[in-house]
């Protein structure tokens, strides 16, 4: 092996393609009423339908935590002891500070292997716009290319990969300190949902408002048709927290109309707690994002 390609909990990608590409991940926290878990991609720990119902449960308390120093010099080590460099491509450091501890990391190993290269990307990415990224990088490292090469290519090419969705109430996100109260407070007695992509520092950007679950699955699609490329998109990530309409909506219109390849995946344990069960969304690569928000 070249060498050794990481990501984390938020990039959500399924155990099919982390095996197939052979990637592995950095686990972030939950603490659930002050019990430590991981956040784990394959559910291992709790399953879906018992996380969002300690998200729902008024009586339950959910904080989410970084990747660990601990997590990070063992799995690490596990490869640079091998004589195996790291890349590791991580959730945008604008939602989280998780590369930033990397980064301290980074400097012990390279105290301790000297030989080998290590390297991080700000993805400005999460869920499967990270594990696209991902996949990409993978399949430059299998036609031969340098981790140099990859770690080029991908910041070149970073601002190309899209996510798009809605969320079915505010109130999460206002709990995490994403919308303030009064926002998600008229937003959900008026019952108007946000779209939300990420611009291109990687923050949760709301570029339109619609009234209605139905106007927003609309403009989720429309989205999808106004930023794919013939060529480019070849395949569309639909994912969702817990099963609603949306997903078969989206995949329904994605196929037969744009005539592209869908993929259905679960929302990861980490996103999913700050956005709620109600939250769904398209993942894909396509025209140059330019969008930006308020940059933080």
């Amino acid at each position: 092996m070249a060498f050794q390609i990481f990501t984390d909990t938020s990039s959500g990608m399924p155990k099919k393609l982390r095996e197939q590409y052979g990637i592995d991940y950095f686990r972030m926290g939950l603490i659930i009423n002050g019990d430590q878990k991981h956040g784990d991609l394959d559910y291992e720990e709790f399953s879906r339908e018992q996380l969002y119902a300690w998200v729902k449960d008024p009586n339950v308390t959910i904080t989410t935590s970084l990747v660990t120093a601990t997590e990070f010099m063992e799995k690490c080590e596990k490869y640079l002891d091998k004589g195996i460099d790291i890349l590791y491509i991580a959730c945008t450091d604008a939602l989280s500070g998780t590369r930033g501890v990397f980064e301290l990391i980074r400097k012990d190993l390279e105290e301790k292997y000297p030989e080998r290269t290590i390297l991080s990307i700000n993805s400005c990415r999460a869920e499967m716009a990270l594990g696209l990224m991902v996949v990409e990088a993978a399949k430059l490292r299998d036609q031969g290319k340098s981790i140099k090469e990859v770690y080029d290519y991908i910041e070149q090419d970073k601002q190309n990969y899209h996510q798009v969705g809605s969320i079915d109430t505010l109130k999460y996100l206002k709990a995490y300190g994403r919308v303030s109260g009064a926002a998600a407070f008229f937003a959900d007695t008026l019952n108007i949902k946000p779209l939300i992509m990420a611009d291109i520092y990687g923050n949760n950007y709301t570029f339109k408002k619609v009234h209605g679950p139905s106007k927003a699955m609309v403009e989720c699609f429309n989205y999808v048709k106004e930023n794919m490329v013939e060529g480019v998109t070849d395949v569309v990530y639909l994912g969702e927290t817990m099963p609603g309409e949306a997903k078969a909506y989206l995949k329904k219109r994605i196929e037969e109309e744009l005539h592209l390849k869908t993929e259905e995946y679960i929302i990861s344990p980490i996103v999913g707690v700050c956005c709620g069960p109600g939250m769904y969304g398209c993942w894909f690569k396509g025209k140059t994002v330019t969008e930006k928000g308020a940059k933080k």
